[in-house]
This record gives C-alpha cells, sequence and structure tokens, in this order.
C-alpha cells in the first residue's frame, strides 16, 4: 500500500519487507486494501454561478439570466465532472396601442466526463466483484494487476484500470434549444386575439472510447494485453436528435355587466408535432490512444456496429372555456378539448375531455356578517375535469411492425450471417385514447387578517380505457397480447396543506416567521381487467393486473426466525415440503437457515395455484406505494438574518431488494464482493451469533436461493422523513452597500439532504430510501451514491 523511505514516519504500521531500490532503502507495507476508498472519493466540490439582467423602458422590456453549474463526481484518480449551462433571455415589445411582440428563448448545455466502460453505475456494478482485500492495484513493478492464477475470474473486472489510465473517455453531451414567438393583438379592451410559435430541438450526443488493458499476473513477469470487451481498442458514437414544433391560435374575451355578473371566455386551436432521429456507430483500431474520432478507426466496424432508428407523432386539438361569475360569490367554469393523435388508427384517433366546476365563496355572503373579521375567504369547489393519455408503448399501435434479425449461427457464404424478417404482436385496430375522469371536492379557507391558510381536497379519480394488455391468446397462437383499452382503475386520494405567516417586535425589530405543512395521500384499486381472469398472481412484478389488485402489491411469505438447530430444521423440512427452493441448499437445511411458515396448513410450502384465490402460502405484505406524502416548511427573517428549513417525507411503504443488490445484500449475493459493508458480519448468523439479521452465510442465497423469495423479514419499509433543504443567510445593511453603489449583498449557506431518518437505516445505511428501487440489468448491484451538498455563496443586486 505504501513504499516509504523512512518508516519512523507512520510507526504503527507493521512494515514488513526491506527492499533497495535505486540504492536507496525503502519499507514497504502489505495489508489489506480498501477498494472503495482507492477508486472512489467522499467528498467533491459544487459550484454555482447565476446572473441576470433586467429593464426597459414603457414600450420596450427585457430579461437575460444566465447560469453555470459544476460538479466534480466521486472517481478518485480522474474525477468525474458534469457541467452544466443555462441562458434565458426575454423580449416584450410593444408594437402600437392594440399589439404586442414577445419572445422567450432559452438554451440548455450539459456534459458529463468521466472514465469507465459505459455509465458510472457500470463501472460501480463491475468493480463491485472479485476485488478481494488481499489484491493490490498494482504489482511492486508498477504494472496493473488484473488476471491471476488465484482466481478464475479478473480481480474487479479490469475497473481500477479504467480508472485510472485514462484511456476509457465517456463523454455525455445534452443540448436543449427552444424559442417561442407570441403576437398578441387587442382591437378591443375587451377582447384579445393571440397566436404563438414554438420550436424546440434537443440533441444527446454521446461517445464511449476503450482500448486494451495492459497487465502482470506477476511482478517483472511478461506483459500481457486484454484487447477484447471492455478492453477493445472502439470508438463508440452516438446522436439522438429531437425536433418539436407547436403552434396555438386562441381568443380571450372579458366583460363585466352591470356590476354583478363578471363573463370570461377562451377558445382555441393547438397542434403540435415530434420527430427524433437516431444514429450510432463504432469504430475499432484507432491509430491514436489519446484522440477520439472515427476518422482514426483503422479497422472494419465490427458486425453490428452500427444503428438508427426514427419516429414521429402529431397532435392536434381544440379547446375552449367559459368562466361566469355573480359578484365573486358564486364561480362557475366549463371547459373541453377535442384532441386528435397520429399514434392510433383513422377513425380512433379524436377523443372529448369535458370539465366543469363550481366554486361559492360563502365568506362573500351577506349573512357571513360580523364573522369577517375573523375569517378573510371562505370558499367551497367542486369540480368535475376529464383528461386523455396517448402515451402508449409504440408511436405506431394500429401496425403490425416488421423487424430485420440475424440468425445466429446460420451464414450464407460462411461469413456474414443470415437475415431474416419477423412480424410484430398482433395490434388492435380500435386501441384509442385513455381517459381519466376526476371529481373533485375542495375548500380554501384564510383567516386572522391571511395570517392562516388552509386548502383541503379530497378526489375521486376513474381512469378508463387503461392503455395494456389486452385480452389473453391461446398459446398455440405464438404471439404477445396486443395493447388494448382493456382496464379501469379508481384512485381515491386527498390533499391538506396549511401555513401560518405572521411577524412581531424582537428588540424593536420586526420578526417575521412562517410556518406550513400538507399531506396527501391516495390509493387506486383495479376495477375491470380482460387479461387475467383467474386472478394469476404470476406476472404481477412485469405489470399485469387482477380485479380487485390495489396498484403497488406486495406479496410474499411469512417466516418464523432461524433454525436454531439442524435437527429442528430436518424434523421441520420432513413435516413440511420446502423443494420449493432448494437453490444453493447443499446439505439440505440446518441452523440459521430461514423457516417459511406454511401459511394453509397443507404441509407443502409454495404458492399453491399461484392465483388470488389460491395462494398457497403467500401473502400480501406491503405495498410499494407510500401510504402518504407530506412536507413541513419554516422560515424567519429578523434584522438581516433569514433561516429557511424544509422537510420532506413518506409513510410506509415497502421494497423487497433484488438479489444483485449488493450494498444491502452483502456476500448473500457474491461471494467475492469488493465492497463489504462495515461490520457486516456481526449481522450474520453463527451458533455464538443467533440473534443475528441474516441467516447463516451461504453465497448467492439472495440471487439464485431461498432469499430471492420475497418474505416478511426481509421486506424493507423504507418510510422516511429527509432534512431537504436548511439555508440560513444575512443581507448587509443597505446603508452600508448603497455608498458603493450596491443595492444588496446577501451571505448565505445552504445545505442539500444533510439527514434522514428511515426503517432502513437499522438493516442498510447504504441504501438510500429513495433510491430503493430494483433497476434492470447490471445496475441492480450498484448505484451513483446520493450525496449531502453544503454550498456558501453570495448575492450581489445592483
Amino acid at each position: 500500500l505504501a513504499r516509504v523511505n523512512d518508516r519512523t514516519e507512520h510507526p504503527d504500521r507493521p512494515w514488513v519487507v526491506e527492499e533497495i531500490r535505486n540504492g536507496r532503502k525503502q519499507w514497504v507495507y502489505y495489508g489489506n486494501y480498501d477498494w472503495w476508498d482507492m477508486l472512489f472519493q467522499q467528498r467533491r466540490p459544487v459550484q454555482q454561478h447565476n446572473i441576470s439582467l433586467s429593464g426597459g423602458t414603457k414600450d420596450i422590456k427585457y430579461l437575460v439570466s444566465g447560469a453555470y453549474d459544476r460538479q466534480e463526481g466521486i472517481q478518485r484518480a480522474h474525477p468525474d465532472v458534469y457541467n452544466k449551462y443555462n441562458l434565458r433571455a426575454k423580449l416584450d415589445f410593444r408594437i402600437n396601442r392594440w399589439a404586442t411582440l414577445s419572445n422567450n428563448t432559452s438554451f440548455f448545455s450539459s456534459n458529463y466526463k468521466s472514465l469507465g466502460d459505459g455509465s458510472v453505475d457500470n463501472t460501480i456494478a463491475y468493480s463491485a466483484r472479485h476485488a478481494l482485500a488481499n489484491f493490490p492495484m498494482k504489482n511492486p513493478d508498477g504494472s496493473w494487476l488484473y488476471s491471476t492464477p488465484y482466481l478464475d475470474y479478473k480481480i474487479a473486472n479490469g475497473r481500477h484500470i479504467l480508472l485510472n489510465e485514462g484511456t476509457h473517455r465517456n463523454v455525455d453531451r445534452s443540448n436543449d434549444f427552444s424559442n417561442t414567438t407570441r403576437l398578441v393583438i387587442t382591437p378591443f379592451k375587451t377582447l384579445s386575439i393571440t397566436g404563438d410559435f414554438t420550436y424546440r430541438l434537443y440533441q444527446n450526443r454521446n461517445t464511449s472510447r476503450s482500448s486494451a488493458m495492459n497487465y502482470r499476473e506477476y511482478p517483472d513477469g511478461p506483459l500481457l494485453a486484454y484487447d477484447t470487451g471492455a478492453g477493445m481498442n472502439q470508438l463508440d458514437e452516438v446522436v439522438q436528435t429531437r425536433n418539436y414544433y407547436s403552434a396555438n391560435v386562441y381568443a380571450n374575451y372579458d366583460e363585466t355587466f352591470g356590476e354583478a355578473h363578471h363573463v370570461s371566455a377562451t377558445a382555441g386551436f393547438n397542434y403540435e408535432t415530434w420527430s427524433s432521429k437516431n444514429v450510432s456507430v463504432a469504430g475499432i483500431n484507432l491509430s491514436s490512444i489519446n484522440l477520439d474520432d472515427l476518422n482514426l478507426a483503422t479497422g472494419s466496424p465490427t458486425e453490428g456496429a452500427y444503428g438508427g432508428g426514427q419516429n414521429e407523432y402529431a397532435l392536434a386539438g381544440f379547446f375552449a372555456r367559459i368562466n361566469y361569475d355573480y359578484k365573486g360569490r358564486y364561480l362557475f367554469e366549463v371547459s373541453g378539448r377535442y384532441d386528435g393523435s397520429s399514434r392510433f388508427a383513422p377513425g380512433n384517433r379524436w377523443g372529448l375531455f369535458p370539465s366543469a366546476s363550481a366554486g361559492w365563496r360563502i365568506s362573500e355572503e351577506p349573512f357571513f356578517g360580523n364573522a369577517k373579521d375573523l375569517v378573510d375567504n371562505l370558499k367551497l369547489r367542486a369540480s368535475f375535469g376529464s383528461l386523455g393519455n396517448q402515451n402508449v408503448s409504440s408511436y405506431y399501435t394500429y401496425m403490425r411492425l416488421i423487424t430485420n434479425n440475424d440468425f445466429s449461427n446460420y451464414t450464407f457464404d460462411g461469413s456474414i450471417k443470415g437475415k431474416y424478417s419477423s412480424l410484430g404482436a398482433p395490434v388492435a385496430s380500435d386501441l384509442t385514447w385513455e381517459t381519466a375522469q376526476q371529481w373533485d371536492l375542495g375548500l380554501d379557507l384564510t383567516m386572522l387578517n391571511n395570517r392562516l391558510n388552509f386548502t383541503g381536497d379530497v378526489y375521486i379519480r376513474d381512469t378508463k380505457d387503461m392503455l395494456t394488455d389486452g385480452m389473453a391468446l391461446p398459446g398455440v397462437y405464438g404471439a404477445d397480447s396486443p395493447s388494448m383499452n382493456s382496464a379501469e382503475l379508481r384512485t381515491k386520494g386527498y390533499e391538506l396543506s396549511v401555513s401560518w405567516r405572521d411577524q412581531f417586535k424582537l428588540a424593536g425589530k420586526p420578526f417575521e416567521y412562517s410556518v406550513g405543512f400538507n399531506i396527501s395521500d391516495y390509493k387506486s384499486v383495479i376495477t375491470k381487467y380482460d387479461n387475467n381472469p383467474n386472478k394469476s398472481l404470476t406476472n404481477l412484478t412485469k405489470g399485469d393486473y387482477y380485479v380487485g389488485m390495489e396498484i403497488g402489491e406486495i406479496w410474499g411469505f411469512k417466516t418464523d426466525g432461524f433454525f436454531k438447530t439442524t435437527e429442528e430444521a430436518q424434523a421441520y423440512a420432513k413435516e413440511v415440503d420446502l423443494s420449493y427452493s432448494t437453490g444453493r441448499l447443499t446439505g439440505g437445511w440446518q441452523a440459521g437457515d430461514l423457516k417459511f411458515v406454511d401459511l394453509d396448513g397443507n404441509g407443502v410450502w409454495g404458492v399453491g395455484n399461484d392465483t388470488v384465490d389460491k395462494p398457497g402460502d403467500r401473502t400480501i405484505l406491503g405495498n410499494s406505494l407510500p401510504t402518504l406524502s407530506y412536507g413541513i416548511n419554516a422560515s424567519i427573517r429578523w434584522m438581516g438574518f433569514d433561516a429557511s428549513v424544509f422537510f420532506q417525507g413518506t409513510g410506509n411503504h415497502y421494497w423487497y431488494p433484488h438479489g444483485e443488490m449488493m450494498p444491502f445484500w452483502g456476500c448473500y449475493s457474491y461471494p467475492y464482493l469488493s465492497y463489504l459493508p462495515t461490520d457486516f458480519l456481526g449481522k450474520v448468523w453463527a451458533e455464538d451469533n443467533p440473534n443475528s439479521y441474516f441467516p447463516r452465510a451461504r453465497a448467492y442465497s439472495s440471487s439464485g436461493g431461498y432469499l430471492s423469495k420475497v418474505n416478511d423479514r426481509y421486506l424493507q419499509n423504507i418510510r422516511y422523513l429527509r432534512l431537504k433543504n436548511l439555508t440560513v443567510g444575512y443581507t448587509i445593511p443597505a446603508t452600508l452597500t448603497k455608498k458603493a453603489g450596491i443595492d444588496q449583498i446577501r451571505i448565505y449557506f445552504s445545505g442539500e439532504n444533510l439527514c434522514y431518518w428511515s426503517p432502513l437505516k437499522k438493516n442498510s445505511k447504504y441504501v438510500d430510501p429513495e433510491a430503493a428501487i430494483n433497476r434492470s440489468g447490471v445496475n441492480n448491484n450498484a448505484y451513483y451514491p446520493w450525496a449531502k451538498t453544503f454550498m456558501f455563496g453570495i448575492d450581489i443586486t445592483f
């Protein structure tokens, strides 16, 4: 780990080897290697810069703002860096007394530079295996250690080489340009006509470079090279371009009749279209290891090293709204949209979505009388609304698409693989809009001279004609079910918020303060589904439903601790058939194994018919959706000092870690884990540790053994309360800053994600509750860790 000239610099270390290098005595310390700290760093700098200018005259007003953010990442030797740039410009111009023109332009650009084979999550995941603590990154001669005779696998999959040599470079670039031009004509005081046009171009351009990894299996041995896979001399480039156009034309009418009747109306038309184009290509055997350009590729592209793809859709719609109120006391609104989408077949493209609402400001009634001294505003609201959803899995849902494929092993000339075409799954010709209809009842209350505010809503939302898998097809048909409008969903929920704002004198100066709280909850239940008449539980995790299902249900097994002795385990295995999960159980059930309960008492542990009516020993253990979401905010301001705080939280909801979630399962996922959680072995069952959290040590038991079966012991409650933001600032008195021509100077500190409280912390402090999701592919293993952010800054206003 270290080589020094004088071992007295670190007398606590066991210096065990003395070497003579270049005529100088050196002491070498060999010990256990902390691979995480060798590859990644804990602290990384962040900076943000913002500037804005605004001004104008009676007829011309302008606003220009820009921002730059830089965040350094966790990679230690060559930190990954994220740069973000924002620019916005807005101009309002009065042409004459009845016409105005405005233009709003925004530009966003970012680039993320990192080292590794593809994404940084890929680098973390692959380095988390095979880098055992007794392996160094390098041999004493300075060469990389990658392959060794003592291990069948490659150390850290070579990710330590990728992160240190700098020849595996990734750059992810994003650009987003948007421009909106709007013309407003007001021929009469009560009538205005507006037309606007928006163009948006957003593009992702990603490059990924890899090169050969040179290493030695032992010091001063032959220099070897890994030059396939992640070590291939190759450059990949991917460009994704999106174009969006939108146009709106609408008229607004606003008139008051007498002193009591107020009418306003809006009617118009909008059109939008979106298109995408993807291009990807790879070149191999580049002539330079330092430059990344496809012109440097000297070898023929590998088969499948290029790709494309393009899509487009269009939307058109008519909309209208009419509002009426009487003395600001009785409020009515009727609105509607008539939308068409190119994603559906002709004849099914258009949908009508009406809405209506009514409000009663009780506080404006004559009978309210003296209560007005206490209540500033009391309004009762009721509404019905409908919205359409056209986001289905394909842009061409009514077409059976043809896909070109390669034969895996068949060629016509001995080198080029044969081609064939396949017809996509059947389609539903009558597929159309999904509709969400919501009934809402609300109350708005303001009291005590606007110091106390309360808003409450309860609602029922019915999702009609849900876009999901249609009726099940016979197995002999040989195709998946088409997407259809085959399900319905009912959601019931509420939203409440209350806030208090006031001030008083403290030391002769006004002390302003505020506090607020909001909470919401909902429950969604499937009321109709055409594709699962037997209420099968087989594909629930893949998006299947059944009638009566609450969205987010988690089915699993009940457990009863660990077997205390091997005799007890084997006796139970004779009493109850435990063959449902025998993977990774060489030697059978033993002391320290998890005991699963035969819930239905039939002497067999399993899933029965795997249906809701006959689920075997499975039952509903919890729900993946939070029972509630809430937030708390507060602020104070006094004598130039200000402070604000924001807490965010959720109620009970649950998550069962995927078998490859190494930050949770540790060595139960892989026995050759690189990053072992601190004090993990203290949680593992042993004869002298029978009250442990995890069962007896057994490799792969979370991915191929019984721990992969969802159960109540390892189902995690991921409710949390997080200190999301804390900001403290001080504004220098204007009497001092004005002398320097400065309107205001404010110095502040801001912290993000400073701490959180969650039951998950007890079982795994390495998995953040907001990141506790099961990812697909290799990224299940690890993910970019959540960070606390401490920011010190200054705001200057001229």
